[in-house]
């Protein structure tokens, strides 16, 4: 019985792992969207009123959602450290720091700090139109990989339990 228990319980943890690391590539096409829908609200505010900076985080931190809102945060709190951190470098610090995001979306996103509220309302817009298009350039390709790869997980996961349960018993 114990045998059984312990061979129900292995073969449960690899199809956990399998799902765990199926679920984290759903998440991060999940980020991915969220950050896209966010810039997306970015490019539309400055499209239609251009705002000052901290009059533009103030309004985009309750119409956003998940990593999107917490960098607009991150960016209020960078406005009002400015007497000692120029805000590129706090947005650059901003989006090493903020969880979800993979490499290739924080070098994409770098370069927003160095034009939001620096540049021409058509520049800014502009900068954040070809980011806003990046990011979802990069939420195709996650949806495709997890896709793909979302099934090898689960698959490996369950396949290596049942291994290890043949093995235990």
């Amino acid at each position: 019985m114990v045998r059984l228990l312990g061979a129900v319980l292995v073969a449960g943890g690899a199809a956990w792992t399998g799902l765990s690391a199926a679920e984290g590539l759903k998440r991060h096409v999940r980020t991915l969207e969220t950050i896209r829908d966010g810039l997306a609200l970015l490019e539309q505010e400055l499209e239609l009123d251009s705002p000052p900076l901290p009059e533009l985080m103030e309004r985009l931190i309750p119409r956003s959602a998940g990593p999107a809102r917490a960098l607009f945060q991150g960016c209020r709190e960078s406005l009002e450290r400015l007497s000692w951190e120029p805000f590129s470098q706090g947005w650059r610090r901003l989006t090493e720091t903020l969880p979800g995001l993979d490499g290739e979306t924080r070098r994409t996103l770098e370069p927003l700090g160095d034009v939001l509220g620096r540049c021409d309302w058509n520049e800014q817009r502009r900068r954040v139109d070809a980011i806003c298009r990046r990011v979802d350039e990069l939420r195709v390709r996650a949806e495709e990989r997890q896709r793909r790869q979302g099934k090898v997980y689960r698959a490996l996961g369950a396949a290596g339990g049942a291994f290890l349960v043949i093995l235990l018993l």
